[in-house]
């Protein structure tokens, strides 16, 4: 599964666009597209730009952990 391939990759890469996931995954911009609206439908990736087109998404939660503790 598309999407599954894309969360083990998240760690490594917090921040994506669908571009970026499509050559992560070696896929088509529709399958990358997908994996991308599957893993923001389960929450797990935030649309982060507020834009129709060239939308970048985080790992919100991933990057959330790893602020934990560094606030001044």
């Amino acid at each position: 599964m598309t999407s599954l391939r894309l969360f083990e990759l998240l760690p490594r890469h917090p921040i994506l666009t669908v571009t970026r996931a499509m050559k992560l995954l070696d896929a088509s911009r529709p399958t990358a597209g997908k994996a991308v609206a599957v893993l923001e439908e389960a929450g797990v990736l935030v649309e982060t730009t507020g834009r129709k087109r060239d939308r970048t998404f985080s790992y919100a939660a991933y990057l959330d952990r790893l602020r934990t503790g560094t606030e001044i």
